[in-house]
């Protein structure tokens, strides 16, 4: 099945690039002259914009801010081209191109410039506004006292701190960047449904749902099945952190609000307290762990190493992120790294994003050299991230001496499988919450957020649910109707990783390995999800990859049961 999956690609991209004109249907013609007239104007200036954002992000410059505004502004206004729209309507809705790289070429080139009849003043204010919101958080430090303290400052204090009055100011301080965006948050979510309306959507949510070719209605029902799975489990769950962290800062359950839970929005399992996981990178080359992980693979990765910027510097975003900068293979990550767990998965994380723009095959057309959709990449560098807690990584990259293994193993196997499920359920708030807000901006967003995050994550609020938390969430401004892709990503992930376990390396579960040391599931990988980049729609590589269409079953399996 495997070489015949791959004798297909090569087959369907050596046939596009030997077609002659003559070979082509009349609407296959057109579009490949639009396409080529398309991409002598827009590849220049998404470099632009690639190459601005990284220098922006790295540094905080002001003008590579500036840079990154005007070559976004230039993609606004060259997807904003009617007549091209018009074009692009009449080819799809014909139906007659057929070769399935100049098809698919068709379908992101009709999506991105659908979006782009709204009123081009309108689309600049969007723009400009993102691009704002982007530096306010680079540039945010919180103060606490007389000290201003980094978000890495910040979650070390909620980590580690057994003083409640100490940790209820280092979370209100970070919650201040939200009093900050508010304003910001509030004219984004008017200008965007504005913008869907005038492309005959009920509001920004449906459309982008729309625009990433996910079905709403299947949507919303697959978030009603995860919430049905997850329920009781996570109540087990959350009970335990509750008599740990009640505990830990001498006070009663009831007595329990958001910033005892060691992480700004709770998205994070706490450390159950028997076993210091962070302790385990502490003196650990963080770096060289990872290339040790992916190397095993046969995927290696000194040359993603080499051009990343790892470090905490003045003026640099205090996130991490993956950039694939021309998608001719100069790819870099960005990160703060510590030697604590949340850095080690970070990193394996990011540099699993890395990987897959790596190994993106090359003689895929520029518009189908990046990843199918958020949800498989999101999948995948969660995956691997989360390879850091698997008693395998532990013990043959990590190095853990085998007197050490068994009991850290366990915790950090507990460990993993608390934070799926937690992770899920902070996921839903925020679906929930992005749904709601776009449907219903009028109402009172600050109670919104609070009820779902008493419904889905059972945290009590704190003495006012009035102040606009929900602002202090970088996602909410800059990454709208995204978040949804990191738990339909786990679902693609355990999907994934059950196929390679069971009928790649012939396992008999998926948890049995981290595939450390394992070329042949690396050869999976970019073989059959990495490597047809775009060429097929996520639902579409998802059932090639692993015969089967999205399912939660193998999620259950792997985190819940």
């Amino acid at each position: 099945m495997r070489k015949l999956c791959i004798a297909l690609f090569v087959s369907l991209m050596a046939g596009q690039a030997a077609m002659a004109d003559n070979d082509r249907t009349q609407a296959e013609a057109e579009f490949f002259s639009l396409l080529e007239g398309y991409l002598a104007q827009y590849k220049p200036l998404w470099l632009e914009s690639q190459q601005a954002w990284w220098e922006a992000n790295v540094a905080g410059s002001d003008e590579a801010v500036a840079r990154k505004k005007v070559a976004d502004k230039a993609v606004v206004k060259l997807h904003s081209d009617r007549d091209m729209f018009a074009r692009l309507k009449s080819l799809t809705e014909g139906g007659q191109v057929r070769d399935v790289a100049l098809a698919r070429q068709l379908n992101i080139m009709y999506r991105s410039f659908l979006r782009g009849q709204a009123d081009p003043e309108l689309l600049d204010r969007i723009v400009e506004l993102e691009a704002d919101v982007e530096q306010l958080f680079n540039n945010h430090r919180s103060k606490l006292g007389d000290k201003t303290l980094s978000e890495n400052d910040i979650r070390q204090i909620l980590s580690t701190t057994k003083d409640s009055a100490e940790a209820e100011a280092a979370w209100k301080g970070y919650m201040e960047i939200g009093v900050k965006e508010e304003a910001n948050l509030r004219e984004l979510v008017g200008l965007r449904n504005k913008l869907a309306k005038q492309l005959g959507f009920k509001n920004y949510y449906s459309m982008s749902l729309s625009l990433q070719e996910i079905v709403e209605e299947d949507f919303l029902k697959l978030f009603d099945e995860l919430d049905e799975l997850t329920r009781k489990p996570f109540e087990g769950i959350k009970a335990g952190i509750d008599s740990s962290q009640a505990k830990r800062f001498g006070i009663e359950v009831s007595e329990l609000r958001p910033w005892h839970f060691n992480d700004l929005f709770f998205q994070e399992a706490p450390a159950d307290g028997e076993i210091d996981l962070d302790a385990l990178f502490k003196g650990v080359d963080l770096i060289a762990m990872t290339r040790k992980y992916y190397a095993g693979m046969g995927m290696p990765c000194e040359d993603i190493i080499k051009r990343s910027d790892l470090y905490e510097k003045p003026g640099k975003s205090s996130h991490a992120f993956c950039n694939d900068m021309n998608r001719e293979g100069d790819i870099r990550v960005l990160c703060n790294l510590k030697e604590n767990l949340y850095w080690a998965d970070t990193l394996v994380h990011e540099v699993g994003h890395a990987v897959y723009d790596k190994y993106i095959r090359r003689e895929l057309p520029f518009l189908l050299r990046s990843a199918s959709h958020s949800i498989t990449t999101e999948g995948i560098a969660m995956m691997y991230g989360a390879m850091v807690k698997h008693p395998d990584f532990l013990v043959n990259v990590r190095g853990l001496k085998a007197e050490e293994a068994e009991d850290v193993c366990m915790a950090a196997a507990n460990m993993l499988r608390r934070e799926k499920v937690l992770f899920s359920r902070w996921t839903q708030v925020m679906v929930r919450f992005e749904y709601g807000m776009y449907n219903d901006p009028d109402q009172n967003l600050g109670k919104l957020w609070w009820d779902l995050k008493k419904k889905y994550q059972l945290l009590n609020p704190p003495e006012t649910v009035d102040r606009p938390d929900y602002a202090a969430k970088l996602h909410v401004l800059s990454a709208p109707v995204y978040y949804h892709s990191y738990l339909m990503g786990d679902l693609f992930a355990a999907q994934v990783r059950h196929h390679v376990a069971t009928k790649v390396l012939g396992l008999g579960s998926a948890v049995e390995t981290s595939f450390q040391g394992q070329p042949k599931a690396g050869t999976y990988f970019k073989e059959q999800v990495f490597g047809p980049g775009n060429l097929y729609p996520w639902h579409e590589l998802t059932k090639r990859a692993t015969g089967e269409p999205l399912t939660a079953k193998y999620f259950a399996e792997q985190f819940v049961d």
